[in-house]
């Protein structure tokens, strides 16, 4: 490497194997097993739209709106850029928050826990990524894999309670969304 070349500075988390191991952390969306059939599910009526009506639309939609939202301006205040495959983890932790608010009462039956979950009539916003308030979405995403620029993440007094909210909300997906991952034939 001469002097002029700088060295890559993207950003990616990387854990130590464990006996459960956290297979999002390697998971984009050409390593996933089940795109197809998520590509020929379609999204439930009520949360579709003319540009995302299957699973992948919108998945793929979330990861767009934060690689546009956050990949080009260098994740805030920071010179690290992140890996790209963080950018298609956070879609499909999106996917997986939809589909909890979708089997909501299915899921109630088995633990309380998931009454948290929004009903599916309150997050149709889900589908359209690409607002301002989405970004904290985005916010949350990348302070949970704990990117440098999101460490210390101010948050403005009003964010405080939903922030939290959602990102409980986040947690919960991430867990379902590594089940369903190791479900697969990786």
């Amino acid at each position: 490497m001469s002097k002029l070349e700088k060295p890559s500075q993207d950003y990616r988390l990387r854990l130590e194997k464990t006996a459960k191991p956290l297979l999002i952390v390697d998971y984009s969306f050409a390593s996933d097993t089940a795109l197809e059939p998520m590509k020929a599910a379609s999204l439930p009526s009520l949360i579709q739209n003319p540009k995302i009506k299957t699973e992948f639309d919108l998945a793929q939609a979330w990861s767009s709106f934060a690689r546009n939202s956050l990949g080009q301006r260098k994740l805030a205040e920071s010179e690290i850029e992140c890996w790209s495959g963080h950018y298609d983890q956070l879609g499909r932790v999106m996917l997986e928050l939809m589909r909890m608010s979708r089997d909501k009462p299915e899921m109630l039956s088995k633990e309380e826990v998931y009454e948290m979950i929004p009903d599916l009539e309150e997050i149709t916003f889900i589908s359209k990524p690409g607002r301002i308030e989405d970004k904290i979405f985005c916010r949350i995403w990348f302070s949970l894999i704990r990117h440098p620029a999101f460490l210390e993440l101010e948050i403005h007094e009003k964010e405080v309670v939903a922030f939290q909210y959602w990102q409980n909300l986040f947690t919960l997906a991430l867990g379902k969304t590594n089940s369903e991952l190791l479900k697969q034939d990786i």
